[in-house]
């Protein structure tokens, strides 16, 4: 192994921030907004009593303020890049979710149904989406990081050519696949090109198919570009070396760390493996996914009484958006055309539309906890919700060609 160049940051930095004990976190714990078994655990930490122990520090030391201004410090250079990288990649932020290349960022565990993991996720955590999973709203991936120092030979390290994208999101770590329930995408942070997704790609199936040359030495620190076993041209690290190499430490930082993603997709395949097949469960998924995309959840619950009459189609559970609505389809044919029943949940009024591209075709208002039919044709193309606080979910109906 070459000589080990220092990594920045050092891996103990990189284990602290991945599962250390975060300013965020000590605060939401003063808040109340932690449950009783995370409270304990960060009230017992260390970080808690260094936390409170800088307050009262800082408190102590405060100065009046000086009758002149001190001028400004210049920003260093390489933070001023940091900068710009950061508010270029802004540029993604609204994109439409998923899509294939999308870096989306997740910043808090959510789960199909709320309080099915005591935990909370304790840095923001970053994945390169590559395909649909198994079932609407869950696609598969890689963890992405920012640490290139540590790259490996099975890293995939963003180029100039890959901009704009968030410096939180630097390489793809092909050894670190995920899985990962879109409600928990906050937003993009970056875009590969498809030439560039087909390259990660070739790259992950080189990882499973193929070891490291043996011929190339271990140098930590220190990226080169190198091509696929399909000559395409990527940049990575080098092969991990002996014991002392400290990639291994972080890649089994990294490889637990991505648990806090892996998890609520495994609770979100296991609730939605069983819709029904057929007509009725295309259709179920299609409104799945799309609450998917807009970062929502659409949940099959056993049928349940409701106020209206008729008990749904044979066999098809009802969708719950937790705390605003539920449905129940009463009708589906051959043809497209549909009925379903909508009831209003929780404490707000609930608007339902359906549409023809831009145009309404029918529309009721529920107030809280009434419920009412609403039908469309083949024709139509959308169910559109809308709470009275402005929370708005829009379900395709059909597939669009």
């Amino acid at each position: 192994m070459k000589e080990q160049l220092p990594l920045s940051p050092p891996i103990e930095f990189v284990e602290r921030r991945l599962f250390g004990v975060a300013e965020g976190l000590i605060e939401a714990t003063e808040r109340g907004e932690t449950s009783p078994a995370i409270s304990a655990a960060v009230r017992a930490s260390p970080e808690w009593r260094e936390y409170h122990a800088d307050l009262l520090n800082e408190q102590a030391s405060q100065q009046p303020p000086p009758d002149e201004l001190m001028p400004t410090p210049a920003i260093p250079e390489a933070i001023q890049d940091l900068i710009q990288r950061r508010v270029a990649a802004r540029s993604l932020a609204s994109a439409p979710l998923p899509a294939a290349g999308q870096i989306v960022l997740a910043e808090r565990i959510v789960t199909p149904r709320p309080g099915q993991l005591d935990a909370i996720m304790l840095v923001p955590l970053c994945v390169l989406l590559d395909a649909p999973a198994e079932v609407p709203a869950v696609w598969h991936g890689w963890l992405v990081s920012a640490e290139t120092d540590y790259a490996g030979w099975w890293d995939f390290v963003l180029q100039e050519q890959d901009a704009p994208f968030d410096p939180e999101a630097g390489m793809v770590q092909l050894w670190n696949p995920v899985r990962l329930y879109l409600p928990m995408a906050a937003r993009v942070v970056g875009q590969l090109s498809p030439a560039r997704l087909q390259a990660v790609r070739t790259m992950a199936a080189d990882f499973v198919a193929a070891e490291p040359p043996v011929d190339v030495p271990s140098w930590p620190g220190r990226v080169a570009s190198r091509n696929t076993s399909a000559g395409l041209r990527v940049t990575t690290g080098s092969p991990l070396g002996n014991e002392h190499d400290a990639r291994h430490r972080y890649q089994q930082l990294y490889f637990a760390a991505a648990e806090a993603i892996r998890e609520p997709a495994r609770l979100a395949l296991h609730a939605l493996a069983a819709l029904p097949a057929g007509q009725v469960g295309a259709l179920l998924n299609r409104l799945i996914a799309a609450a998917g995309r807009a970062a929502e959840i659409l949940l099959p619950e056993p049928r349940v009484a409701v106020a209206m009459r008729g008990e749904g189609l044979a066999g098809a559970p009802d969708l719950s958006w937790p705390d605003v609505a539920r449905l129940r389809i009463h009708e589906l044919t051959a043809a497209g055309d549909g009925r379903m029943e909508v009831t209003a949940l929780g404490t707000e009024s609930l608007v339902v539309e359906i549409r023809k591209g831009s145009q309404v075709e029918e529309r009721v208002d529920l107030p809280p906890g009434a419920a009412d039919t609403i039908a469309w044709d083949k024709g139509s193309t959308t169910l559109v919700l809308v709470t009275a606080s402005g929370r708005r979910l829009e379900l395709a109906l059909k597939e669009l060609a």
